[in-house]
């Protein structure tokens, strides 16, 4: 161990986090920005440039227009405010916050770390990007200047706002893999996230028209649904219309797209071992296609001429041409998986047969989830099959219906989770989205509706009329289960982003009162415990997933009540515990689980002590269980 801290050291020396700046020559092109101000309208608009930021019913929307520099600094200008206290920050720290989280507070080695990550992760993906794209710096960056210029923020919180989530599953990827040697754990439990996407067309709607339903699931609770923003873009190069559907200071459209040709967009994670650092921000390759393509086709080339960091899937549907695929990719191949029936759902694993052996099972919740997700959309569309329409793609974006369980949940196999910090419905045939506008779980909020870009008119904006979709039955008719899921929500920003393992102990010990029920509650605890250096609550946690009815948690308490065992020397009564894990566990469902149990049982066999770091424990909070065990 003292050697790998040795070798971070040479290492990491020698190298800092790279400051970058606009450069000057950018700043004089366009110097005629930054004399004008903000203006405020009798009408509560506000406009700056050829910008303007209306608010409806708990919306920003905002509509820019210019370059890519000018859309940016509009944004910036505009939301200057919010971006400040918004998502940007945040993920702009998710890899620093990542490492403290499942690293050893070692003093001068853990900044090395983080430093090293920064130095050979982030800045390789976002040189590889500006190479892919011909090796111009300005064409890949002009809107990362125009925001950090507008706003008055770093370039740096820009530009690792945008690459932190292609970095973490990089380094997710390669310590998996044994390509990277840490320390400690890998620290990527915090970015990995769920989302949730269907189109519906022919037989399940009234008329055969398409209806498009979309959850971005995002660790970043509290910033992210704090300020939810649709931008129209109006670009005055060559680029197409096109909008997003996004949360203010993140700019690109490459997460929930739509573009005047009819083509959406929307991005989810899939974890694999299939990663590199020479790869391309996805979320760059998304604003490439609804800038350019027009056609279902003219995306998909898009898609071969690039090759992304890590492993991602795009919903692709062409609403002009009838047409709804999955875009698969991962650093090494890509599949394009097209619906040939009227439904196409995607959740957060590969299907195409090509792609299969490219997924990465961390863990039976994470697998068990994003099928349970798919599963619970395919049957909510069978179910009201010849009447699907914009409110029935609502309540299918707030399910909380465990499909494994067969009961409602707040947390685990649900399609609304607690990190459901964005949700649209598009209805191209009547011109319309429509989009959550409260706080997560945002799919059980209000959708306000708004229209598509090509419709979009920002002269009459003010004054359109429009729709809201209510929906908060949930809260009504579940107050318990819902109240500790957004306990849940309180101790997982205290953990992730304030860093304060303690504090998110004690509340959640209030979240497995309300719902004890959802042993997903008392296992996080239990981690919590050990992270907060209360043993004897851990133990406690441990011993009621032992008891519970979810067989993957019971699982979990054995393990974690043995490894604990063995911890305090008591290696007989550890072997014990952990030989019902294996007696107990399904070889394939428990792969991960099931080796890590191996692992302990030969190490206490042959005589050696085995510790328990709780400062190591890679925790992933989004799914409750841990990245690795």
């Amino acid at each position: 161990m003292t050697k790998l801290y040795l070798c971070f050291g040479i290492i990491v020396l020698s190298t800092s986090i790279y400051a970058y700046e606009t450069p000057q020559y950018i700043k004089e092109r366009y110097r005629r920005l930054y004399s004008l101000s903000v203006e405020s309208q009798s009408d509560g608009t506000q406009s700056f440039h050829h910008g303007k930021l209306f608010r409806r019913n708990g919306l920003y929307v905002l509509s820019v227009s210019g370059d890519p520099f000018e859309m940016a600094f509009q944004h910036g200008k505009l939301l200057k405010s919010e971006i400040s206290k918004g998502a940007l920050p945040q993920v702009a720290k998710i890899v620093e916050n990542s490492v403290r989280n499942a690293f050893p507070a070692i003093p001068l080695v853990t900044d090395f770390v983080i430093n090293y990550l920064y130095k050979n992760y982030t800045d390789q993906i976002l040189k590889t990007g500006i190479e892919m794209q011909g090796g111009d710096p300005e064409k890949t960056m002009l809107e990362a200047y125009g925001l950090s210029e507008g706003a008055s923020i770093p370039l740096d919180i820009v530009l690792y706002g945008a690459l932190g989530p292609e970095t973490l599953q990089v380094v997710l990827g390669k310590q998996l893999s044994g390509g990277l040697i840490l320390p400690a754990r890998t620290p990527s439990g915090v970015m990995l996230k769920n989302c949730t996407d269907f189109a519906v067309r022919g037989g399940y709607t009234e008329k055969g028209e398409m209806i498009i339903g979309r959850n971005t699931d995002y660790p970043l609770n509290g910033s992210f649904d704090r300020f939810p923003t649709v931008i129209y873009y109006h670009p005055t190069d060559e680029a197409q219309r096109y909008m997003a559907v996004t949360s203010a200071g993140l700019h690109s459209a490459g997460v929930i797209g739509y573009n005047e040709s009819g083509l959406f967009l929307g991005v989810h994670t899939i974890p694999t071992l299939e990663v590199s650092e020479e790869g391309i921000s996805i979320f760059l390759v998304g604003q490439e296609v609804l800038r350019t393509a027009k056609s279902f086709d003219g995306a998909i080339d898009i898609f071969k001429r690039y090759k992304p960091a890590a492993g991602w899937a795009y919903t692709l549907v062409s609403t002009q041409e009838n047409r709804m695929a999955t875009i698969e990719l991962t650093n090494k191949r890509m599949a394009v998986n097209e619906s040939k029936g009227d439904l196409h759902v995607q959740t957060n694993h590969f299907g195409s047969p090509s792609m299969l052996e490219a997924n990465l099972d961390l863990n039976a919740s994470v697998n068990e989830d994003t099928r349970a997700r798919k599963l619970r959309v395919e049957n909510l569309a069978h179910q009201w099959k010849g009447n699907f329409d914009s409110w029935h793609a609502v309540k299918t974006l707030s399910d909380k219906w465990d499909p494994i369980h067969h009961k409602p949940r707040g947390l685990g196999n649900v399609v609304a989770v607690h990190t459901t910090l964005s949700s649209a419905v598009f209805d191209p045939y009547r011109g319309r989205a429509f989009v959550a506008s409260g706080l997560a779980p945002v799919s059980l909020t209000s959708f306000v509706e708004v229209p598509l870009i090509d419709l979009f008119d920002p002269s009459t904006f003010s004054s359109d009329l429009f729709s809201t979709l209510e929906n908060s039955s949930y809260f009504e008719d579940y107050p318990e289960i819902a109240q500790a899921e957004q306990i849940y929500i309180e101790a997982k920003t205290a953990y992730e982003s304030e860093l304060n393992p303690t504090k998110s102990y004690h509340i959640l010990k209030q979240a497995a009162v309300l719902d004890p029920d959802n042993a997903a509650y008392s296992f996080v605890e239990g981690i919590m415990a050990l992270k907060a250096n209360q043993t004897k609550g851990a133990k406690k946690a441990f011993d009621r997933c032992e008891k519970s009815d979810s067989k993957h948690h019971r699982l979990l308490g054995y393990y974690y009540n043995g490894r604990l065992l063995a911890d305090s020397g008591r290696k007989k009564n550890a072997i014990d515990k952990l030989e019902k894990v294996l007696m107990d566990a399904d070889p394939l469902e428990e792969a991960p689980l099931i080796k890590a149990t191996h692992n302990a049982l030969t190490k206490l066999r042959k005589g050696f002590s085995l510790k328990l770091n709780p400062s190591t424990l890679a925790l992933f909070m989004p799914e409750a269980d841990m990245v690795q065990y």
